[in-house]
């Protein structure tokens, strides 16, 4: 009998943990260590972190809170949330100015009413692309159209399509080839055989491991990767690789 126990063949980098208390309700880990012992559970190394104020309610009051979860040996890597708005776009500014910034992630400001579209985004996509800062954008806080045509007006903006479902199966494709530097996240995509498919069209340069922990669960989506017909370079890209590349180095604390 096979055994049941599993760990990673490659390093391992979650490029999607979201950590404090959501509005909806409290985290499962109240703390640093409590994330890390999650982390070494699943066997991963390190992980890219937003908090969950940033989402939705705040980017820059999340930004602060996140300060708190940045850990001594630089495993919990931040990602800072960020709106087009003044006070939002000072802040990472600021945060730049010390070189603390490899990543942001998109605040939903399409709830509160502005589309993802060029003409409310252009100071911060400008500033974004000519940083070299990759934007981490939440799939289901954007319209698809309202992303491919913003993305085709960035040509230098590196992006990262979070959390795409078995929901968006059919538009996955036509993403990836209308922008050619965006990267998809794998941690809701669950078609059967089309990580494989995607990876063989595409590259394995193209797709990132992201567990969206605490969400869902950190391990699922690690173990089917390991379950796939990628080949030893290829998984280790999609695991770790792809994000360091992204990042550029991993950020100091």
């Amino acid at each position: 009998m096979s055994s049941l126990n599993f760990s990673p063949r490659v390093p391992v980098i979650d490029a999607n943990v979201c950590v404090g208390n959501h509005h909806t309700g409290p985290s499962p880990c109240q703390s640093p260590v409590q994330l890390l012992e999650e982390m070494d559970f699943h066997g991963v190394e390190r992980a890219v972190i937003y908090h969950a104020q940033g989402e939705q309610i705040s980017p820059t009051d999340g930004n602060r809170y996140l300060e708190d979860w940045l850990d001594e040996d630089g495993r919990l890597i931040p990602q800072w949330s960020v709106a087009p708005v003044e006070t939002s776009m000072g802040q990472i500014a600021e945060l730049h100015g010390r070189g603390r910034v490899r990543s942001v992630r998109l605040h939903d400001c399409q709830s509160a009413g502005l589309p993802f579209l060029p003409w409310g985004y252009d100071d911060l996509l400008t500033f974004l692309s000519d940083a070299g800062i990759p934007l981490w954008i939440p799939l289901m806080d954007v319209e698809t159209d309202h992303l491919v045509t913003t993305l085709k007006a960035y040509p230098d903006l590196h992006a990262v399509l979070v959390g795409a479902h078995y929901t968006h199966a059919l538009v996955v494709r036509g993403l990836l080839e209308a922008s050619p530097r965006a990267v998809l996240e794998l941690s809701r995509y669950e078609p059967i055989g089309e990580v494989e498919a995607l990876v063989e069209r595409f590259g394995a340069e193209r797709f990132v491991y992201g567990s969206w922990y605490p969400r869902y669960a950190m391990g699922p989506i690690l173990f089917y990767l390991h379950h796939t017909r990628m080949g030893e370079d290829e998984l280790a890209r999609v695991c770790a690789g792809n994000v360091e590349r992204l990042l550029g180095r991993t950020e100091t604390s």
